[in-house]
């Protein structure tokens, strides 16, 4: 074992110890350190000081993703991410870009299915440059098409490059696919190349006036800064922009005076999302795939449709699901690990993946990948005896302590970075959960019992509705 691993033993030791009795003051100090400021606008500005290094972390976060998107027009949002970063024909913008480039800031963007994000990471002195530079971009977007040509064959390279590097993208874009039949999850954020011939200048630019505005935008900071000198750039370079998107409901109202909201009180909803049906309403015919294309690994992926913290009818599901994924995935307590790789040798590796963080519910996917000698169709349906030997039993009370205290572990350590920080604030505001939910997700996890653990194992993991993609090893790789 290695010096890192004892470390990180050695911390969660302290931490089982520790955490225990001040779990609940290390969320509301974290809370406490926050922020909140609304534009008249509705743009959403959200400060967390960090004064560890001279250094500041800026996100904006737009709440658009293919999920967003409409049959035959599917990677616009990507698209548009890539012409934002050619060019506004604003000679000042344009100046603004030169110095943060020439002042070593690091910057990027990315596209999901519920959001876009953009982000800088600079010394303090140089924030309001990444102001500038974002509120220009969200004022306006110039669009040529030789411009717009060469971002499409970008995408196209990605979009094989990602294809070609990686064997599982392929496999679980049609796992997404085959769960998610007629609902918005079903296309990958990058799109459909077979979509890009319709994603015209008029269309990109139009998507960008409806979703590119401060009303349905959150600006997150995070690191050395005064929350009032934040509120004054917003003000400053944002107050301008004009809202074009009407307001949803009454929690996107702009608060009535430039003050930081006080209350950090949660105002998450735990009723399904309206207008959509729960995850488990939607019953496709097809469940089961086999890639047609082979590759060099023989894997299986195997899912259930679960809540999100969203979606969840009851407030504790969500993190009893991530729990469980936990306890199925979490190295040496894993029992998916332990049964399959260990003891069978059917599988050379395991992986659970649950989002907590999925505007429109979530997949709860298990993830195995054949050992030497082994047929897919005799690793799936070792999964799926050990599934169901599983759903059977209930973790252990000094289990279910470990998993929680690994996990909170990890969270602590995640957080330590800034950039991290504003991340987890910016997602959670960008799928309508609000970050004061996020704050308390430490005690959320050490409040989940070996009850609802086995609850949630026994309501979503039916048989009969999990859906399964195989993907089958070249034989020239045998």
């Amino acid at each position: 074992m290695s010096v890192w691993k004892y470390l990180f033993l050695l911390l969660c030791l302290i931490l089982s110890i520790t955490l225990s009795a001040n779990t609940l003051s290390y969320d509301s100090l974290s809370a406490q350190r926050i922020s909140e400021f609304v534009l008249d606008n509705g743009l959403k500005v959200i400060v967390k000081p960090d004064h560890r290094s001279p250094t500041v972390v800026f996100q904006i976060w737009y709440k658009v993703g293919s999920a967003n998107e409409k049959k035959h027009h599917t990677g616009v949002s990507h698209l548009l991410e890539h012409m934002m970063y050619r060019g506004n024909n604003n000679p000042s913008s344009e100046d603004v870009y030169e110095k943060i480039s020439s002042i070593g800031a690091k910057g990027n963007a990315y596209t999901s299915r519920d959001y876009t994000f953009y982000y800088h990471i600079l010394t303090k002195q140089h924030l309001s440059l990444a102001f500038a530079l974002e509120a220009d971009r969200m004022k306006r977007l110039t669009i040529n098409k030789k411009g717009l040509s060469i971002e499409k064959n970008v995408v196209r390279e990605e979009i094989l490059d990602n294809i070609s590097r990686d064997p599982y993208l392929p496999a679980l874009n049609a796992l997404y696919d085959l769960a998610y039949q007629q609902e918005p999850y079903q296309i990958p954020a990058i799109g459909l190349m077979t979509d890009q011939s319709a994603l015209t200048p008029a269309y990109i630019k139009s998507w960008h006036e409806q979703y590119y505005t401060p009303d349905n935008s959150t600006l997150v900071i995070v690191g050395d800064v005064i929350a009032s000198d934040v509120f004054k750039l917003a003000n400053q370079y944002f107050s301008s922009i004009r809202k074009i998107r009407p307001m949803k409901n009454k929690s996107h109202q702009p608060a009535k005076s430039h003050q930081p909201v006080k209350s950090h009180q949660p105002t998450i909803s735990h009723q399904p999302t309206k207008g959509l049906q729960p995850a488990s309403s939607h019953q496709p015919k097809n469940r089961r795939i086999v890639m047609p294309e082979t590759t060099s690994v023989a894997m299986i992926l195997l899912a259930f449709k679960v809540p999100s913290i969203k979606t969840s009818t009851s407030p504790w599901e969500a993190y009893a699901l991530d729990i469980l994924a936990g306890w199925l995935d979490s190295g040496f307590h894993s029992r998916l690990t332990k049964k399959l790789l260990r003891e069978a040798q059917i599988a050379q590796d395991v992986y659970v993946t649950y989002t907590l963080m999925d505007k429109k519910g979530s997949l709860f996917i298990i993830e195995a990948t054949a050992a030497h000698n082994i047929s897919v169709e005799q690793l799936e349906q070792a999964v799926i005896e050990e599934i169901n030997e599983i759903k059977n039993e209930t973790i252990s009370q000094e289990v279910l302590k470990k998993i929680q205290t690994q996990m909170i572990a990890t969270d602590i350590f995640e957080r330590d970075s800034m950039y991290t920080q504003a991340k987890i604030i910016g997602q959670s505001e960008s799928v309508d959960i609000t970050w004061q939910e996020d704050a308390q997700y430490i005690s959320r996890i050490k409040s989940v019992t070996v009850a609802q653990v086995k609850e949630v194992m026994l309501r979503y993991f039916q048989m009969g509705e999990k859906f399964t993609v195989i993907q089958k090893m070249h034989p020239a790789e045998k």
